[in-house]
């Protein structure tokens, strides 16, 4: 059973906050020092929702049209002045925290403002990376966690001052694991970290009912954190149309999920009824 302080994170996020990697080397280049680690981050900042037909029933429109028309969503949001903007504030962020933690002259940025296409979603992304400083005993991934923690794509820029601004507008309430990273830490030296976005938090709660045919009944409590970035080229409405797409598929996977266990457990109410007659 799980306890009432238990709680589950159904997490779909594409985002990578940062990754520690061994650096790979090719045969022709001479031997790298044993314990040499790459660094990367993947920063999301640019969203649009993919053209998968115009759903009406009646018309079915051609393969070709749908891609046509998909592949221009794509290159608007390419070429979207203020999707550019915000990518790049958040590249030279990420480029400083990782210059915290990396060989000097090492950061660089192969990707910038890549689109990266999802079964929903097109998606701006940019690629940073670093070889990290030293020795993996002198630097390792809790080193590199702590010079880019939370991560910059959730903060915007100036990091600090705008947590600042964001705390007192969210008065101090957590966001919980929203916003923050979830992934793995090896005992190799290697680390894969996610940005905690596009998930539902799940916490459980026991209901007791009394009288003829008591019995006790799990609940969940169900949280699902989503937001955009704030530039001054944003439009209220778009960013609130943006923020609906980015949690409509978790939203519906949540519905669908009440909706089954509600048919569930109105059967299995119909049995006990049955076997109590």
């Amino acid at each position: 059973e799980a306890p009432p302080s238990s709680l589950s994170i159904c997490c779909s996020s594409p985002e990578r906050f940062l990754s520690v990697n061994k650096r790979a080397t090719s045969g022709t280049e001479p031997l790298l020092p044993k314990r040499q680690f790459s660094v990367e981050s993947k920063p999301i900042k640019g969203t649009a929702a993919r053209y998968t037909g115009s759903g009406n029933s009646g018309l079915e429109e051609p393969p070709e049209l749908v891609k046509m028309i998909d592949s221009q969503i794509a290159a608007k949001l390419q070429e979207s002045v203020k999707d550019r903007a915000e990518n790049l504030m958040i590249v030279d962020l990420l480029r400083n925290d990782l210059g915290r933690v990396c060989e000097v002259g090492s950061v660089h940025v192969p990707k910038l403002m890549h689109i990266e296409s999802y079964a929903t979603v097109h998606q701006m992304v940019s690629t940073i990376r670093g070889t990290l400083d030293g020795d993996i005993s002198t630097k390792n991934a809790i080193d590199v966690i702590e010079a880019c923690f939370p991560g910059g794509s959730m903060t915007g820029a100036p990091k600090q001052r705008s947590m600042e601004i964001l705390d007192e507008i969210e008065e101090g309430v957590s966001r919980g694991p929203y916003s923050g990273c979830l992934g793995y830490i090896s005992l190799n030296g290697c680390m894969d970290m996610n940005i905690v976005i596009r998930s539902a938090i799940l916490t459980p709660s026991k209901q007791h009912y009394g009288g003829a045919g008591e019995r006790t009944t799990e609940t969940w409590k169900a949280s699902i954190g989503c937001g955009g970035a704030i530039t001054a080229l944003s439009n209220s409405d778009d960013e609130y149309e943006e923020m609906l797409l980015k949690s409509r598929v978790v939203r519906r996977t949540i519905s669908d999920w009440v909706a089954k266990a509600t048919f569930e457990r109105t059967q299995n109410l119909h049995c006990t009824d049955d076997v109590m007659r």
